[in-house]
């Protein structure tokens, strides 16, 4: 049985035990192994953990994941929905390590030269490292996006509107590079010639939280960005969702052959993550489109043997097939194809019960029930240590880098923090009748 939720029940019935599981989960089972990877001495959490959380393999620290973590702890300590149940003490913890994290990244994330914006790897103390020998260390435009998110949420958080300007002057220099032609995807390199979904995708979640700081404390410009975000929400759905299947396309190759195992494959997380991006920008009207985008990735990746999403799937469902063109990114979707991941399965649960709540249709809280009782049984650890994020298709725990060499602090902690929120709005509402 899944915590919270009683068989035969509409789901309007138990939000409160929803929203109280949440919290206790976040309470005590993913914030202490947090609590305990902070660095003191240097600012920033350190991130290079083993998969079961018991091995500090490297102090190295990569901006892409310290970025998310000050996300995260921006929203957290800003949330007063997300702060019940949590001490004076922890509270006034987690707001010193903001702190702490964004003048170590302030002091040593940026980069001055005009075709670049931020290093993707540092040292413990902050010395700028190449994550690549040889490529340099301006590496990935996502570190860049998960930045300018931290920088915008922070600003909320200390009330400063000169972090949030930083977050505009650096976004716009994003744009400035990417417009020309300077589009680097590491972790996940693309071929010459590729188009890839993420882009816009992440330039669309990007553009929304940035406009939400600058409504604070800029807010002619916040309008300009918020359409941005909605054009970005647009590309998606003209440029990257198949009308037909409603699948929507990672990568686009130039010559369009649909021989690629490149152009072949699907993400389902990754289809359901950006369907809440855009659900966050676009009008209603498009939220039964997006509803039927999320099922369509749900009912493809769902693994029927063994429960959960696969991390990658063919168009026509399966095992991953087509021509390999000798990428790195082509390799890994080919070896890790059936793994069951931490993070598609976070975000596939916030995207089901936010569309059941917004919706009241009954397919998504189907979809609910099954991703979370699937998610809680296989993933958390042992008391209090957070997730094994990476497990074989059957479940069982797998050491090997899928992404970056990091535990990743960030897909559960902000579902959880977007759950809670979510929930608690939502329960006000319903008792002032709105």
């Amino acid at each position: 049985m899944v915590p919270g939720i009683t068989p035969g029940t509409s789901m309007g019935c138990c939000m409160d035990k929803e929203l109280e599981f949440y919290r206790t989960h976040l309470a005590s089972q993913v914030l202490p192994f947090w609590e305990k990877a902070f660095d003191e001495e240097y600012g920033g959490v350190f991130t290079c953990f083993s998969n079961d959380g018991e091995t500090l393999l490297s102090q190295d620290k990569f901006t892409w994941s310290q970025a998310r973590m000050l996300w995260c702890l921006s929203c957290l300590v800003k949330s007063t929905a997300c702060c019940v149940g949590l001490s004076e003490d922890r509270l006034k913890g987690y707001r010193e390590a903001a702190d702490k994290l964004y003048i170590f990244l302030d002091s040593h994330a940026w980069l001055s030269a005009e075709d670049e914006v931020a290093a993707f790897l540092l040292d413990r103390t902050g010395k700028k490292k190449e994550s690549i020998p040889g490529k340099g260390l301006y590496t990935s435009f996502y570190a860049d996006c998960f930045l300018i998110m931290a920088y915008a949420r922070y600003s909320l958080l200390s009330d400063d509107a000169s972090i949030a300007n930083k977050a505009l002057l650096m976004y716009r220099k994003m744009l400035k590079v990417l417009s020309g032609g300077i589009v680097k995807t590491e972790p996940y390199p693309l071929p010459a010639g590729a188009e890839a979904h993420s882009v816009p995708m992440i330039l669309c979640n990007t553009a929304h939280e940035l406009s939400l700081a600058l409504m604070e404390f800029y807010p002619e410009e916040a309008s300009g960005i918020a359409q941005e975000a909605e054009h970005f929400a647009h590309t998606i759905l003209e440029r990257f969702v198949d009308k037909q299947s409603l699948q929507v396309q990672e990568v686009i190759l130039s010559e369009r052959k649909n021989e690629s195992l490149l152009e072949r494959h699907r993400n389902p997380g990754h289809t359901v993550e950006s369907m809440w991006f855009c659900l966050d920008v676009l009008n209603p009207k498009y939220h039964m489109q997006l509803g039927q985008i999320v099922t369509t990735a749900l009912d493809l990746g769902w693994d029927s043997d063994y429960g959960g999403l696969f991390r990658f799937v063919d168009q026509d469902g399966g095992k991953v097939s087509g021509e390999m063109d000798g990428s790195s990114f082509a390799r890994l979707v080919a070896d890790t194809w059936d793994y069951k991941l931490w993070w598609p399965h976070s975000e596939a649960i916030y995207a089901s019960l936010r569309l059941y709540l917004e919706t009241a249709d009954e397919t998504f809280f189907s979809w609910y029930k099954k991703l979370k009782a699937y998610t809680f049984s296989t993933f958390p650890g042992e008391s209090g240590k957070e997730w094994v994020q990476i497990r074989k298709r059957d479940g069982t725990p797998e050491e090997k880098v899928v992404a970056l060499p990091v535990k990743d602090p960030y897909h559960i902690l902000r579902m959880l923090l977007l759950i809670i929120e979510t929930l608690d709005k939502y329960i006000k509402d319903k008792k002032h009748g709105l």
